[in-house]
This record gives C-alpha cells, sequence and structure tokens, in this order.
C-alpha cells in the first residue's frame, strides 16, 4: 500500500472512527455526568430543605400548643426539640436534626449532646469556618438558607468529611433548625455512574479499536513484506555509520614529548580546544611521569597499560591508557588510546583497596565507646594544685573532674600543670580553679567511636565525659586511646576531607566514602550506625564546601547559621539524597540588602559545589541558594509561626522536612533559638498537629487483598515500589509525637527512645517502630547499593519480585504496623469539631 492509498484509507474508515469514538466519550464526560452532578445536587438540596420544614411544622404544633394555652412554653419546646431531636432519615436511619438559637447556644444536638446548651460563637471546624454563627447571620438575612462545612460523619466522632446543610429560622422561639448531607454520599454516587460508563466506553472502544485492527492489518501485510528485504539493508547500513560515528575511545599521537594529534573525542573528555592542546605537555594532561613511562618500553612492539586521572577538569575523570611506541617519519612516536573507565570500574579497583582496612574496623564502627571509658577521679574546687598533682600521681592517672556541691564544673589534666601552672608561675598551693578548663564536653555511654574522634577535634580538646541515660558522669574518654584503636581508612577520608581545596577532591572522596558504606552494609552494620556515619560524613563536606565558598566570597557580614533540613536534619542519610537547606542571618543587618546579597552568591556557590560533589540540587528548591530561605531569625520565626497556627492540611505537609532543621555550621545559638521558639509556638496546638498527621493516616499500604505487595503503578503486574515513601510514616509518626512532646531531637530513633515509656508511647510499641525503621532503612540503603555498583545512580525504586519471600514476608509485617500506627494517630489527633 503506498502513502496515498494509506492516507485515503485513513481519512476514510479510521479518522471518522476515531472521531465518532472521540465525541462518544466527550459527551459522557462534558454534557452527561457534569448534569447529572448538578442535578442530583439540586435534589439533595431539595430533600433537605423539605424535610427541615417538616421538622419545623413539627415544632410549629407544639407552638400553636402553647399559643392556645394547653401547655407552657419550657414544656413546649422542651418537647419539641426532643421530637426533633429523635427524628432519623435516610438508608441507615442515622441521618438526624439539630437545634440552635441566635445567640448561638446549642439547643440540641443527638449526637454531640456534649455542645447542648454551650456557647457556639468561637466554634469552628477544622478549617477554621464559624458554621454556627454564619447559620445566624443567613438567618438574620434570608430567613433561610444553605452553609457548608467540616463535620464528624454521622454518629462516628473519629471521621471528619464535608457537609452541606440546609437551615431555617424558627423566629417564635428564636430557633435555628437544620439538617445535611454529606457530600461524601453524592460523589459515591457520581462515581458508581462513572464506573458503569467507563466500562461500557471502553467495552465500545475495545470491539471497534479491534475491528480496525483487523482490517488494517489485512492492508498492511502485503506492503510489509514487499519493504522488509528493503529496510533490513537500510538498517544494516545505518549500524555500520554509527559504529563508526559514535567512538567511545579517544586517541592521542605524540612525537618528542610533544602533541601532533587528537581526536574528538579526547577534547570532549579534557575539555580542550585543539589548538591550545598542541601546546600542552602529557603531564600537563594526566597525572602520571611520562619519562618513567618511555623509559619502560624495552620491546617497541608491545603496548603498555596504566591508570590515570584528566588533571585538566574540575571533577575528577578516571581513565585507562593504552600507550603503544611506533616508528613516524623515522624516529619513535608514541599512539595513546583512552578509554574512559566506567564508575563501576573505578568501584571495584577502591574496593579492593579498602577491603582489608575496612574489614579491620567493622567492629568498631558498630560499637559504642563503653569499653574504652576509665573511671573518674574527682577533687572539690578549693583543692590545692600540689594535692591534686599528689592525687594522680597515686592513681597513675592523667585527668580529674573538678566538682562543686555535687556537680562537675570542669578538669584538670597534666597539661594543664605544664602549660598553665608552669607558664604563668602559678603557686602549688593555689586552687585548682586558677588552672582548670571548663565546661567540661560530654557524650552518651551510647556514642560512637568516629562521633567521639569528631567531638574532640570539633572542640580540641583531649578528655571527653561519658554519661548515662540518666546524664550521671561514668567516666572519662582520652583522645589518644581513641585514635589508637581508630587508625583506618575512615578516619583519613575525614581528615582528606578537611585537607580538600576543590570540589573535584570532594567529589572523589565522596565516592570512596560510598564503597566503604557498601562494604559497612555487607558486614551487617545496623542501618541507623550506617545513616549516622554518612550524615557526619556529609556534614563535613558541606562544611568544608562552605568554609571553600567565604574564601572566595569573603568574609561573611554578620553572623549566620547554615541549617540542614530532611534527611540530612535528621541525620538519616543514604546514597540517594539531594540537598535541603537553608541560611538564617543575624537579626542585626535584616534590612541590609548588601548582606543578602552576598548570602545569596554564598548560597549559589554552595549548592554548585555540593551539586558537583555528589549532592542533586533539590527539586522543590528548598536550598540556601533559594532567597527565599535566606532568612533573618525574625523571619524565620515568623514563618514557623505562619505554618503552625494559618496553614492547611497540604500546606503543613508540604513543609513538614523543615521541622526536621539542624545547625551544620556558623552560629549554632540562631539555630536553638530557632527551636525554642517553635516548640512554644506549637505547643498544644491542636489543629496543627491534625494537619501534621494526616501524612501518616492517608498512608495508602501497598499491601493488596491477598497480601501481595503491589507496585505503584496501576498495572496489576506492577511490582516496582519506592522504598523511601514506606519510610515517610513512620519518620513522620516520630516528628509528630516528638514535636509535640517538645523534643528538639530530629534524629528518628533518637525521638523514639526519648518518647519511649511515655503515656503515648509504650516500651513495646516504641521496639516494634524501631525494628520496622531498621528494616524498611537496611531495604534501602541495598536498593541503592544495588545501583550504585552498577555504575547508575542510586535509586530508592525497589523490584519487589527480587525479594525472598521471607524478605517479603517481614516488609508486609512492617507494612501492616504502619497501618496500626495510622490508626493510633488518628485517634490521638482528632480535629476540633
Amino acid at each position: 500500500m503506498n502513502a496515498r492509498d494509506l492516507q485515503k484509507f485513513f481519512l476514510s474508515i479510521v479518522l471518522p472512527s476515531i472521531l465518532a469514538i472521540s465525541l462518544f466519550i466527550i459527551s459522557f464526560y462534558v454534557v452527561i455526568i457534569p448534569s447529572f452532578k448538578n442535578n442530583l445536587m439540586e435534589s439533595k438540596k431539595e430533600m433537605i430543605s423539605e424535610l427541615t420544614n417538616s421538622a419545623w411544622s413539627l415544632i410549629d404544633e407544639y407552638y400553636i400548643e402553647y399559643r392556645d394555652g394547653h401547655i407552657g412554653r419550657d414544656e413546649a419546646m422542651q418537647l419539641a426539640a426532643s421530637r426533633v431531636g429523635k427524628m432519623r432519615y435516610g438508608d441507615e436511619k442515622k441521618d438526624y436534626f439539630w437545634i440552635t438559637d441566635m445567640k448561638p447556644f446549642m439547643v440540641m444536638h443527638p449526637y454531640r449532646q456534649e455542645l447542648n446548651g454551650t456557647d457556639l460563637s468561637n466554634y469552628k471546624d477544622p478549617r477554621g469556618k464559624r458554621l454556627f454563627v454564619d447559620a445566624v447571620e443567613i438567618i438574620d438575612k434570608n430567613g433561610e438558607g444553605f452553609i457548608d462545612y467540616i463535620w464528624q460523619w454521622k454518629d462516628d466522632t473519629t471521621l471528619i468529611v464535608p457537609k452541606l446543610s440546609y437551615v431555617k429560622g424558627f423566629p417564635q422561639w428564636n430557633w435555628i433548625i437544620g439538617t445535611g448531607i454529606y457530600l461524601e454520599d453524592v460523589k459515591n454516587e457520581i462515581k458508581l455512574l462513572e464506573k458503569s460508563l467507563f466500562r461500557i466506553t471502553f467495552i465500545i472502544i475495545i470491539i471497534i479499536s479491534l475491528s480496525l485492527l483487523y482490517i488494517i492489518r489485512q492492508s498492511m501485510i502485503i506492503e510489509n513484506r514487499r519493504r522488509k528485504a528493503e529496510n533490513n539493508l537500510l538498517l544494516s547500513q545505518q549500524k555500520f555509520k554509527t559504529l563508526v560515528e559514535s567512538s567511545t575511545i579517544g586517541t592521542l599521537m605524540m612525537t618528542e614529548n610533544r602533541i601532533i594529534y587528537a581526536n574528538q573525542k579526547f577534547l570532549d573528555l579534557s575539555n580542550h580546544q585543539r589548538n591550545d592542546l598542541y601546546n600542552k605537555r602529557i603531564e600537563d594532561l594526566f597525572d602520571l611521569d611520562w619519562h618513567s613511562i618511555v623509559d619502560s618500553f624495552k620491546d617497541p612492539g608491545k603496548s603498555i597499560t596504566k591508570e590515570a586521572r584528566i588533571k585538566s577538569r574540575d571533577d575528577t575523570i578516571e581513565v585507562l591508557l593504552s600507550i603503544s611506541k611506533v616508528a613516524y617519519n623515522k624516529a619513535y612516536s608514541y599512539i595513546i588510546v583512552i578509554n574512559e573507565l566506567s564508575t563501576s570500574s573505578v568501584i571495584d579497583r577502591y574496593s579492593r583497596v579498602l577491603q582489608d582496612d575496612i574489614q579491620s574496623s567493622l567492629l568498631l564502627l558498630n560499637q559504642p565507646v563503653s569499653h574504652l571509658i576509665r573511671d573518674c577521679l574527682f577533687c572539690n574546687l578549693d583543692t590545692t594544685i600540689s594535692e591534686a598533682i599528689n592525687h594522680l600521681k597515686r592513681k597513675n592517672r592523667t585527668a580529674l573532674l573538678v566538682k562543686q556541691k555535687g556537680q562537675i564544673i570542669g578538669i584538670i589534666t597534666t597539661s594543664d600543670f605544664l602549660n598553665r601552672g608552669m607558664s604563668e608561675e602559678i603557686a602549688l598551693n593555689s586552687p585548682v580553679s586558677s588552672i582548670m578548663s571548663a565546661p567540661v564536653i560530654s557524650v552518651s555511654e551510647n556514642c560512637l567511636i568516629h562521633e567521639a574522634i569528631l567531638t574532640c577535634r570539633s572542640h580540641e580538646i583531649s578528655y571527653l565525659q561519658v554519661n548515662d541515660k540518666e546524664k550521671e558522669c561514668i567516666g572519662l574518654l582520652e583522645y589518644k586511646n581513641l585514635l589508637e584503636v581508630q587508625q583506618n581508612h575512615i578516619t583519613q577520608l575525614f581528615t582528606e576531607t578537611d585537607m580538600a581545596e576543590s570540589s573535584g577532591k570532594l567529589k572523589d572522596i565522596y565516592l570512596r566514602m560510598n564503597i566503604i558504606i557498601e562494604l559497612l552494609a555487607n558486614s551487617g552494620a545496623r542501618p541507623g550506625n550506617i545513616t549516622r556515619l554518612i550524615s557526619s560524613f556529609s556534614d563535613r563536606i558541606n562544611v568544608r564546601i562552605i568554609e571553600m565558598a567565604i574564601e572566595k566570597e569573603g568574609i561573611a557580614p554578620c553572623g549566620f547559621c547554615y541549617i540542614a533540613m530532611g534527611s540530612q536534619g535528621r541525620e538519616e542519610q543514604s546514597l540517594c539524597t539531594d540537598q535541603d537547606s537553608g541560611i538564617i542571618i543575624n537579626d542585626s543587618i535584616e534590612n541590609d540588602e548588601t548582606a543578602r546579597l552576598y548570602f545569596r552568591k554564598l548560597g549559589e556557590r554552595i549548592a554548585a559545589d555540593l551539586n558537583t560533589v555528589g549532592y542533586k540540587y533539590c527539586r522543590g528548591n528548598i536550598m540556601a541558594s533559594n532567597p527565599q530561605w535566606i532568612k533573618s531569625l525574625v523571619e524565620w520565626k515568623t514563618q514557623f509561626s505562619s505554618w503552625i497556627n494559618n496553614s492547611d492540611t497540604q500546606s503543613v505537609l508540604e513543609v513538614n522536612i523543615f521541622f526536621d532543621f539542624r545547625a551544620i555550621y556558623g552560629d549554632y545559638s540562631l539555630s536553638d533559638k530557632l527551636r525554642t521558639h517553635l516548640n512554644k509556638v506549637a505547643d498544644r496546638k491542636a489543629v496543627f498537629f491534625y494537619n501534621l498527621s494526616q501524612e501518616i493516616i492517608k498512608f495508602k499500604s501497598p499491601v493488596g487483598v491477598f497480601g501481595k505487595i503491589l507496585g505503584e503503578q496501576e498495572s496489576p503486574n506492577s511490582n516496582l515500589v519506592d522504598i523511601k515513601k514506606l519510610l515517610m510514616p513512620v519518620i513522620g509518626f516520630a516528628r509528630l509525637y516528638a514535636l509535640r512532646a517538645l523534643i528538639s531531637e530530629t534524629n528518628t530513633l533518637i525521638r523514639l527512645e526519648r518518647l519511649r515509656n511515655s503515656e503515648d508511647m509504650p516500651d513495646d510499641l516504641v521496639d516494634k517502630i524501631t525494628e520496622a525503621y531498621d528494616i524498611l532503612m537496611e531495604a534501602r540503603l541495598r536498593t541503592q547499593l544495588n545501583f550504585f555498583v552498577k555504575g547508575e545512580s542510586p535509586s530508592n525504586i525497589l523490584d519487589v519480585n527480587q525479594l525472598t519471600d521471607i524478605e517479603q514476608a517481614t516488609i508486609r509485617k512492617v507494612l501492616l504496623l504502619i497501618n496500626d500506627l495510622a490508626t493510633k494517630v488518628r485517634l490521638d489527633f482528632k480535629g476540633t469539631i
């Protein structure tokens, strides 16, 4: 079939059929269904107005009895309210009438009897609407009318849904009678109609489509056979052309240590222009010693293979050089073939180098510092230096903790005696307060070894006080002892991070750290410890990038604090992470536009360098490069107050990661003040916590009717699940209860521990949630590592079919627990009705 015949066939048969089907579908969804919706809503309005008139007539009968003197006024009103309160209608006989007066006070409500007799002037639904005041205004203006609001579902106090009510005044007694319909009922009726119409439409489309396909197929078979040979020939030619034009191998030719040729692939790799390249030496392009390579060519007929890095780019590119020595123009020249190493090749090489080092330190990384703690020696504040020295000599120790009224207020060490006592010529009979250091920095007994080392380094101290769960001192850690057991590759990477001078170098360190994370995960390390290590490393990279940015932009015009939010703020980062950050500026230059311009440029540079390293830009643009998230302390306080006091459910859910903020660099007191303000404003804000709870309540479990874990796509065969979305209800649960309890910590596991054995959080529930968190986080890390080792970008998408039956059963158990958490939240955080 030629093109003209095919066009004629399409215009005469296919196109009219498609138009007919389209018009058929449009008529249903544009005309019929909207008309049905309007008619249905009008009929519902008419129904509740007629029902209200019936109740009004009943009240009027009692009023006539009172007017004619048969009964007293109070008795008539009481009997009327009682009769109306017992009236029911609807399929389930649960729809009802209610009565208020014009003050407004609740006269009668059959399901909310606690409201009877109460003042409703300030009563609001969860959206802040004063529905009973609105009813009075409608009666004053028109005598009757409709109001919409949010109310409980019939007699179910746990379910809140939209409702439309008709109200009518009874002026003789200053009453308002009302009843309403639940808009969910109307929506369900419309959905049933839409489903029926969709099935009918789908069947018609299938029949017509199958008929068209059959006709088209029969018409095209002959033409396809004729063109098949021609297409195969053309395809072969295209494949050959593509193979030639898409070579992935760079090539250089050198003579007398001078480059005389470079192909386009190498120019793309090195970011050089062809003319500039000819003035370069080989050492200017690669980190290698060219003379030693030339000297190693004993047999000109053989090639030498060597790994190297291209030096002329900001980022790091690993390449494999294949160097051959050939005769050219009566002399020797060299042909260098450059293959870019894949990420997986680099990973394999680093893994081999790091394997032995990591294996030797795995146990230490997963252990707290408790086995390194030494018991303490104490002295009083008025103890003399001479007495303290003798005490240390007798006990063969190097440090004493100083107490006053039972509280530890300082520490003295042998270095204090040498550096302060002798250099300042302080008398030996002087009190130890003259040479002691204060305050004493402390860590918990569950602190990990690498965390203790970082604490010592950041405070430039040699001793740490160790506290138990009750914050009581149980011993001392010495920095020297920590270093002796922690001389491994992780410490080296942290040191290299602090010394790095470019984002390209940090990118290389970032890749090596991810390899260490892979080895830790494969060794069975706890997910919580792994994410804390990742976050600690991320903090160090952030700090170094901020320092480099300040070096380029100049000293900041005022004090500021760089804060992280989201997973970094919670110290729960994984391999698949983006940037969530902001800057708090000191209020002293709140209106200084020059200062704001400085911080905007600083934020842009920080975000760009973090993206180069591997921390991708935030899709929602919640980054320090966005002027919206560079605010003074006062502006941040105002912003959080607005979120807590004025936002609706959707707005709160969109910004919930902000409530996990944590200081990374700068003046930490700004972050502390903002956290104090947040706790103060959020305290007892029921509507805010109701809005925040919707993240957990609205979570839809991906477990099907028969217990199968369903994928996110609508196809029944879908098997892909976003493991991050499964974690969000657990994280949100801990955040919700921690904020209500005014807990300042942001880490999910620490929040749960702080909540343990509280009224809302029994001990066994914390254990179950912690176990569920570890299971999901381990699955997330392993999913990301599977992508990482293949040289692909880490992803949170888990293929359920790749899990064993036991693993699937474990995740199903976790999802059932999440459903239980949603039920608990629904009961604990009811909206005000």
